[in-house]
């Protein structure tokens, strides 16, 4: 598959084993497959609506801590659903805000911690009033990390939610031999892979 604009997509390696006959040998070789990011819409609320739009325009992470901020009539909204990981939050908050200011470190803990939080997802607090942050903000730093040359993996579960979103947006369009092959490739690697 060729991709011109790879900041747009997450990069997964994938191990490839061929069988060399002349040799009677079987060699390993990584093959890259790009996920396309899709990027979540706001949900239909106007409430969400501003939120995504206060950040797309300043080109920003959604960051909770920064909604309250912004949005006081949230405050008990997102307390309510956050309040077990709201120390999680702050630390992200910092990272975006690191991020902001030219650490690169910060981009890559942000997405980890990114990962980590939508473990949690949904909240009253996402599925109601605010959208989708939390894939909002990993396709972000995803693409941060991307065009600062930065090499980075997801976990398993990870990779395969943005494999699932990508498929559900080209749902009815010409399907992509090559990426079905290498997703089918990948989804075998991770179940043989020991633990």
């Amino acid at each position: 598959m060729e991709v011109k604009d790879t900041i747009n997509y997450y990069v997964e390696p994938v191990e490839i084993e061929i069988y060399l006959k002349k040799a009677g040998k079987v060699r390993t070789i990584i093959k890259d497959m790009f996920v396309e990011l899709i990027d979540p819409e706001p949900l239909d609320n106007d409430t969400s609506k501003k939120i995504f739009e206060y950040f797309i325009s300043r080109n920003e992470p959604i960051d909770i801590i920064e909604i309250t901020n912004l949005f006081p009539e949230l405050i008990s909204i997102v307390f309510e659903s956050y309040y077990h990981n709201i120390n999680l939050y702050e630390k992200l908050s910092m990272y975006f805000k690191a991020g902001l200011s030219g650490s690169t470190d910060s981009w890559r803990l942000a997405l980890y911690f990114t990962e980590l939080l939508m473990k949690f997802e949904p909240t009253i607090a996402s599925s109601q009033h605010i959208g989708d942050f939390q894939t909002y903000n990993l396709n972000y730093c995803i693409r941060k990390l991307n065009a600062l040359g930065e090499k980075f993996l997801l976990e398993d579960s990870t990779v395969m939610y943005l494999i699932k979103r990508r498929n559900k947006a080209y749902e009815g369009k010409p399907k992509d031999k090559e990426f079905e092959k290498l997703v089918e490739l990948w989804q075998f690697n991770v179940k043989e892979r020991p633990f």
